[in-house]
């Protein structure tokens, strides 16, 4: 059959997504890229915010439109909107074929199998007890580029976060079987590799009792044939000296790291369970700064957790305007059934939240453009992406991470080959984005 997929949320659904196309594919279906051609439509959906949860449901029903025309044949979901409300959503849509659990996906064969043979299906449990998302994958990616899911499942316990609720406890995948993995990768052209997880910083907590992120990096410096390794999603709490450590002599470990902080306020992290607090916050970010060259930082915070008094917004944007992060993104709070903090006092109001979180994103702005300028007249290199038209292409430099932050425009009359790295001057900026002019020394 033709099936389509759609990934909705975080890039580690976007993995899962690549193991179920590739689990399909093994077994005779064809992956479509238009749902419009497909007899099958999987949709993995998240269920992290209202907003990603609204989206996951709107998507549904508009794909069940297809129904109608007699080409779409079985609608599916999966992700962490149907492990979270699976059993809601089977009972109220009935245009849905099939619900499937995080636990379940790997089984995407069989469950498309049984779906041919009649009647719907639930397939809904309590979260694996190791980590089970792993298999051949059909990359989805930019060229050139690929995540490499190391932990599924979190024990931080943020008091805000349904992620453990919905993923489970904090689970590793072993150290040789990620290399492995990476060599694969490597072996299909892979010249970036982006290690994801919940908190990518606790790697190996469930294996060992300790974080086996350093041992990890140093295995995939000397083993694998990549350029750059690059981490995101870095609980502040857990960067050890040994985790700073890799960054500064491990050369394919590039110096980007991606660190949610969520606030600055002492009392709000405290209330937001993030266990450690602003001068904790302020000593690491020193550190880090000092020991590694050309660092770049990016970083996530909420707006309007209860509680937040005019002052402890002050007290964040004064600090983000003082830290000048490379990039940042920011949302508003959410109150999720099941968390801790939905039931806090003092709720902020929603045009209260909105407010600042403009004001802090217009911050960002300016200063995201301030150091995008002063990066004008020096070079990078650059992996190329993607071409926009005869001489214009896409890539990215070490310094902009694939979908959160900007990108780089090449102006090329040659050709430049996708999925390869060029050397490029940067000439200008737009909004977020740097533009760049080929120049002839190779890309080293």
């Amino acid at each position: 059959m033709n099936i389509g997929f759609i990934s909705l949320g975080c890039s580690k659904n976007r993995v899962d997504t690549e193991i179920m196309m590739a689990l399909l594919s093994s077994a005779g279906h064809k992956i479509v890229n238009s749902i419009e051609r497909a007899e099958v439509v999987i949709i993995n959906t998240c269920g992290f915010i209202e907003e990603a949860k609204e989206e996951g449901i709107n998507t549904l029903l508009e794909t069940a439109e297809l129904k109608t025309g007699g080409i779409l044949k079985y609608l599916v979901a999966t992700g962490c909107l149907a492990q979270r409300n699976g059993k809601e959503l089977f009972d109220e849509m009935p245009e849905l074929d099939a619900v499937i659990g995080i636990s379940y996906f790997v089984a995407i064969k069989d469950i498309l199998t049984d779906l041919q043979n009649g009647g719907r299906i639930l397939k809904i449990g309590p979260p694996p007890e190791t980590f089970v998302e792993k298999g051949p994958r059909i990359i989805s990616t930019p060229p050139g580029s690929a995540y490499l899911k190391i932990v599924e499942g979190c024990n931080n316990r943020c008091s805000y976060c349904a992620i453990p609720s919905i993923r489970g406890k904090l689970r590793s995948r072993p150290i040789g079987e990620l290399v492995e993995e990476a060599h694969i990768l490597a072996g299909q052209g892979i010249k970036e590799l982006v290690l994801i997880a919940q908190d990518t910083a606790n790697y190996g907590y469930d294996l060992q009792g300790k974080s086996l992120l350093p041992q990890l990096l140093k295995e995939l410096q000397n083993e694998v044939e990549v350029d750059w390794i690059r981490l995101l999603y870095l609980h502040p709490a857990h960067i050890s000296d040994d985790i700073i450590n890799s960054l500064v002599s491990l050369n394919k470990v590039i110096p980007y790291m991606d660190i949610p902080i969520q606030h600055v306020s002492s009392k709000i992290l405290k209330m937001m369970n993030r266990k450690h607090d602003r001068q904790q916050l302020e000593d690491l970010i020193d550190k880090l700064k000092n020991k590694i060259n050309g660092l770049v930082l990016r970083t996530t915070v909420m707006l309007g957790f209860p509680g937040e008094k005019e002052a402890d917004y002050k007290e964040l944007y004064n600090f983000i305007e003082e830290v000048e992060f490379d990039w940042l993104g920011a949302f508003t709070f959410n109150s999720e059934e099941g968390t801790a903090a939905a039931n806090l006092p003092n709720q902020i109001e929603d045009t209260v939240k909105k407010k600042r979180l403009d004001t802090i994103l217009e911050l960002q702005q300016n200063i995201t453009r301030k150091k995008n300028i002063a990066r004008i007249d020096s070079t990078e290199k650059i992996l190329v992406s993607g071409q926009l038209s005869s001489n214009l292409y896409i890539g990215r430099a070490y310094f902009q991470a694939p979908e959160v932050d900007g990108l780089t425009l090449i102006k090329s009359s040659s050709k430049l080959p996708r999925g390869e790295f060029t050397q490029v001057r940067f000439a200008g900026v737009r909004n977020y984005d740097m533009i760049g002019e080929l120049i002839d020394e190779p890309a080293q």
